[in-house]
């Protein structure tokens, strides 16, 4: 029953990390559709503003061109009649040599019937308005009353998504400084040159640019949508592919006597599984990089810069997904893959294990030194990765000074204790077992690379001879890795 778990024991993990992948890539297209509809959004804003700014620079040029030739002359009609608060402007009513009459228009008349215009025909309000106004028509609504407090306190443009009428309007107000044409009317109220006498108010209506914007949002889904079908369908293939991979073994696994011949073979079978199961895992994995790489080629630029971000993030979730494979069948060939043991030096094997380490010692300036070790009945590769990992490890998390790395052994009954100690980062005692465990990690990648699975084949090294792994350390003190073999005859 204990081999039985043992044997399981690494493909359960492989299905709880295809479940992992499934959530990280709903995660991912769920991420990547939000931040793409509020982009949108933003953009749909954007346009109403840049619409809102057109009007308003054109109501400014009319009104200068009109002011630059002191008003201008049109017939008197229903719609047209004298302006009364120009009656006291000299010649605001003149007949032409035919008898026609003719009316002064100034700025504020010709914008307010422009206004009422672009109202009727397209549905964009604009409102010329102030604090001190002329016309009463020119009063100023709430929005516009508090746009106006913001130019008296420095402001010179408010803008809003607001509502009028139970209707969704962008809403933008620019402050109205007084030029000097201005002053033919506007003096009298007190006013200079260079002052904020009012401003006019533009008014978008969102309807039509809303329709636009719910078009994009939902072709945007459809298109997240079909990824994340296409992801979710290679994953559900692989996973019942290993499955049924399993329940083949298991049934195999049942019809075997617990003999010597037929164990090798379980250890055979096991292994030749984990290639299987490693084969049938990254064909979905480049399956979806696959359709995040088509994605990519026929959307970029079209989206968004995030979600070409997310794009490139998925891609590299699946190249660690595959790193983690390939690890976890490391981690089953310590058991499955491994030699006989015999007398080793451990002086010698702490040597090629510093030799293997060669380039990183060198580039972190690290100093390795270890006592006279004893011989001891291992199995010799096995114990080269131990060391090396440890030292590794070491080297890795390092503090501010350069690496120290000592080895030493003690005799203590019918075992030798090893011990591996640095003057490292050091690690909280809370932590001192989830260490050894496959995939653990207590830092980011971004701060220390690596997945995770070093410690854990030290474990799993040491438990096959027959011994016991630990940590001693406090963070920021440095800390100390010990590890049992037992003293065998052979090696005495």
């Amino acid at each position: 029953m204990h081999n039985h778990k043992k044997i399981t024991s690494p493909l359960s993990l492989i299905e709880r990390y295809i479940t992992a992948v499934a959530v990280i890539w709903t995660i991912v297209a769920a991420a990547s559709f939000a931040f793409g509809t509020v982009r949108l959004k933003q953009e749909t804003l954007e346009e109403a503003r840049v619409q809102a700014d057109i009007t308003f620079v054109k109501d400014i040029l009319y009104r200068r061109w009109n002011a630059m030739h002191g008003g201008i002359y049109v017939p008197v009609t229903k719609e047209t009649p004298p302006n009364p608060y120009l009656s006291d402007v000299p010649e605001r009513d003149i007949a032409t040599p035919s008898g026609r009459q003719l009316t002064l228009m100034n700025p504020a008349y010709m914008t307010r019937q422009v206004n009422e215009m672009m109202k009727e025909e397209y549905g964009v309000r604009g409102h010329i308005t102030s604090l001190n106004p002329i016309r009463p028509e020119n009063a100023p609504d709430p929005w516009e009353k508090d746009a106006l407090y913001a130019f008296r306190n420095g402001k010179t443009e408010v803008s809003s998504v607001s509502f009028i009428n139970n209707r969704e309007y962008f809403r933008a107000m620019h402050a109205f400084i007084t030029e000097k044409s201005c002053l033919k009317c506007h003096a009298k109220q007190g006013y200079r040159e260079g002052d904020i006498r009012g401003g006019i108010s533009i008014s978008i209506p969102m309807k039509p640019l809303r329709v636009i914007e719910n078009r994009n949002i939902v072709t945007f889904a459809m298109v997240h949508g079909l990824l994340w079908v296409a992801g979710l369908i290679g994953i559900g293939w692989s996973r019942t592919r290993i499955r049924r991979s399993e329940q083949e073994r298991m049934h195999a696994v049942k019809e075997l006597e617990l003999t010597a011949d037929e164990l090798e073979r379980s250890n055979a079978d096991l292994q030749q599984f984990a290639y299987a199961a490693s084969h049938d895992l990254q064909e979905p994995l480049r399956s979806i990089t696959g359709f995040v790489r088509l994605l990519e080629k026929r959307y970029k630029g079209k989206l968004d810069s995030d979600a070409d971000d997310f794009i490139r993030y998925t891609v590299d979730g699946v190249r660690r997904m595959h790193m983690m494979i390939r690890d976890l069948l490391e981690y089953s060939r310590v058991g499955t893959n491994a030699g006989e043991f015999k007398p080793a030096d451990s002086s010698s094997i702490v040597e090629k294990a510093i030799s293997n380490l060669q380039a990183a010692i060198k580039d972190s300036g690290a100093r390795v030194t270890h006592d006279d070790l004893p011989t001891v009945v291992a199995d010799e590769p096995q114990l080269v990765r131990l060391f090396q990992n440890l030292i590794g490890n070491a080297i890795k998390f390092r503090g501010e000074d350069s690496p120290k790395v000592h080895i030493a052994a003690a005799k203590r009954g019918n075992e030798w204790i090893f011990s591996v100690k640095d003057n490292g980062i050091g690690i909280a005692p809370e932590h001192a077992e989830r260490i050894f465990v496959i995939f653990q990690r207590l830092h980011t990648r971004e701060e220390y690379p690596g997945m995770g699975i070093g410690l854990a084949i030290c474990k799993k090294i040491v438990e096959r001879h027959g011994g016991n792994i630990w940590v001693e350390s406090k963070p920021g003190k440095g800390s100390t890795f010990f590890f049992t073999l037992p003293r065998r005859e052979e090696a005495v």
